[in-house]
């Protein structure tokens, strides 16, 4: 049964975890399921139309902490393959309300512009040999107090809320972290280097401030030897420097090298992406860049690109686990609600996803399981009506017809 998987495997996962009672653990079990196929809007009211318990239940159930960050590490460590990142990005949630915490103006990638709501700080697990995400732990950020320098202290608390999670990432065996070109910053990047076992791969700007190392004779007497020779033009690069590596396709190809990031103030190891148009000439390029010297240019060129799974995860859990409906104005109920969204798109992928041979998987659809879960709960609910005996044939067939109405893989 479809409902046994799932719990079975929450379960499974919350067992592990120290400290949860039983009537805790009821509650955790149900809510996710829930999850998976509510209708309508993810508020207290609408849960407790379509749920076991009454409204009171749900807000007081989602006051109370839960280790989310240990419920997902043993979720991924139970279905992932090998080969793991971490990718971390803020996402901008529409908020309302004078005594909701930490309402503020926050970026909206979607529109483009400041909008008024709340945002939060989503890590995530990159499974790239699978290539999907699964969350791991989100924070709301906080608004920066007045006469505080906004970028600093918003690049801070990101930072905090890496580091603070770090064990965790380490435990699962990840040596690497990927992050949009926001955090190509000094305090940021070598704030993980410095205070984790991480690395970072990140994005510079076009026209970065780089400079190639000096490879000459060193220079007799006194004085510093020489260590760098001449700023990089990152519009056309030194190819005796920065060699090529492999072409994407026909019209993209790949260079690498070490460099020296003036803002960064240390060595690093760029990816330089060159696009071409019909005319063959260079018309854009792109710079990656890991702090791993050694790594492979490839790796470094995948795990970027594997990077933007997590956007697919904020996508499904805003679409289809009700990311952005919740009306609490506690913190942690905002909290509470957020990581349980995100935690629903990754338990539907290591249940109907990951289980599914690689070579027979079509592209995942929350829509799909979504739709499958709210049909199973009207199909059990007049079945049991009706008093139908489910090991009969024929109505087993029927019952399995209902699950799969408006089905797009029916």
């Amino acid at each position: 049964m479809l409902l046994n998987k799932a719990q079975g495997l929450i379960n499974a996962i919350i067992a592990k975890i120290d400290g949860i009672s039983k009537p805790r653990q009821k509650f955790i079990q149900h809510l996710l399921i829930l999850y998976m196929g509510l209708r309508g809007k993810y508020n207290f009211i609408n849960m407790a139309r379509y749920g076991s318990f009454n409204e009171k239940t749900y807000r007081n159930q989602m006051e109370q902490p839960f280790d989310w960050a240990g419920f997902n590490v043993e979720l991924v460590r139970s279905n992932c393959s090998k080969e793991l990142i971490l990718a971390y990005d803020p996402s901008y949630l529409p908020k309302s309300g004078k005594k909701t915490p930490d309402v503020g103006n926050f970026y909206s990638g979607t529109a483009q512009r400041v909008k008024r709501g709340i945002e939060i700080g989503c890590m995530a697990i990159i499974d790239v040999e699978n290539g999907t995400g699964f969350s791991l732990e989100a924070v709301q950020t906080p608004v920066t107090p007045k006469g505080q320098d906004r970028e600093e202290s918003s690049v801070i608390h990101h930072l905090n809320v890496v580091l603070r999670r770090s064990p965790e990432v380490e435990s699962l065996g990840i040596k690497v972290g990927v992050f949009d070109g926001y955090f190509a910053k000094a305090n940021f990047v070598n704030g993980i280097t410095d205070n984790s076992n991480l690395e970072v791969i990140s994005k510079f700007r076009p026209d970065a401030n780089l400079r190639y190392l000096y490879n000459g004779p060193k220079k007799e007497g006194r004085g510093r030897p020489k260590l760098y020779e001449g700023k990089v033009n990152t519009r056309f690069i030194d190819r005796r420097r920065i060699r090529f590596c492999f072409a994407v396709d026909k019209d993209t190809h790949v260079f690498s090298g070490p460099a020296y990031s003036i803002s960064l103030k240390r060595m690093v190891r760029i990816v330089y992406i060159e696009h071409y148009g019909a005319d063959e000439y260079a018309d854009g390029h792109a710079i990656l860049f890991s702090t791993d010297l050694t790594l492979d240019p490839k790796k470094i060129y995948l795990y970027y690109k594997q990077r933007f799974q997590i956007e697919f995860l904020f996508r499904d859990a805003k679409n289809f686990a009700g990311l952005e409906h919740c009306q609490a104005r506690s913190a942690q109920k905002i909290n509470f609600h957020v990581n349980a969204s995100l935690t629903t798109v990754s338990l539907a992928k290591a249940i109907h996803y990951l289980p599914i041979p690689k070579e027979e998987r079509d592209s995942f659809s929350m829509l799909d399981i979504k739709t499958l879960y709210f049909n199973q709960y009207i199909t059990d609910l007049i079945f049991s009506k009706l008093a139908l005996d489910l090991s009969c044939e024929k109505i087993r067939q029927l019952y399995d017809e209902c699950l799969s109405i408006g089905r797009l893989a029916a």
